[in-house]
């Protein structure tokens, strides 16, 4: 019994060395080996890049310039329109003549212009003094460049000289006489609203008596009520 016990014994060690060599060379050479790990520099991933946002800046504000067309103009207050101004006069010597013409105005536009005025004369002959005054209402329209026509109409209290046949002497007499001239004029600008005009007028109604001789020179002066 010991030795049956002891034979069957070798033989099941010999059957299980047997089938474990087998194995050993069955085996894939990858089993055994251990996984090698990478030696090159390692890639991180790339961030995936968000898109800028730009934020609109704040434009500055653009200020056009009004454009006034041919015909149009930009609204103006009364006073804005009206000027004030006038002529003089003086000539000494035999005949003496002194005279002041003022004027208030409204511009119409820019290159018509009405106006209301007082009139008055000093004027000495042969020894004596006449007194003239009175109204006038003027219009000027400016055609070309600097050049106006100008129009206007006087009514006048005229004092005067005549010879009383039956005394003899000179005596005076006053008259109410209406004047109407018109002619040509020069205007130069002063500043940026004044200006002066000379006035090249002729008289149509030049009987006697009266106070101008054709033609009628004048230079006047017109002033804005606000600058």
């Amino acid at each position: 019994m010991p030795l049956r016990f002891s034979l069957c014994f070798i033989l099941v060690l010999c059957c299980l060395l047997g089938s474990t060599a087998a194995m050993a060379q069955t085996e894939p050479d990858t089993v055994r080996r251990k996984r090698e790990l990478p030696t090159g520099p390692t890639v991180e991933p790339q961030q995936q890049r968000q898109p800028r946002v730009v934020q609109p800046q704040p434009q500055p504000e653009v200020i056009r310039p009004q454009v006034v067309r041919p015909g149009e103009e930009e609204p103006q207050a009364l006073l804005d329109r009206m000027f004030w101004g006038g002529s003089f006069g003086l000539q000494f010597g035999t005949f003496t003549n002194v005279s002041l013409l003022p004027v208030l105005g409204f511009r119409a536009t820019e290159t018509f212009w009405l106006g209301i005025g007082g009139v008055y004369h000093y004027q000495r002959y042969v020894a004596r003094s006449l007194h003239n005054y009175g109204a006038r209402f003027f219009a000027q329209q400016q055609v070309f460049n600097n050049f106006l026509i100008h129009a206007e109409y006087e009514q006048l209290s005229v004092e005067y000289l005549y010879q009383n046949h039956s005394t003899g002497p000179l005596e005076k007499a006053r008259i109410s006489k209406g004047i109407p001239m018109a002619g040509l004029g020069y205007r130069q600008k002063i500043g940026e609203r004044g200006a002066a005009d000379i006035l090249l007028l002729y008289n149509f109604n030049d009987t006697n008596p009266s106070p101008y001789s054709n033609p009628v020179i004048r230079a006047g002066f017109s002033f804005p009520f606000r600058r």
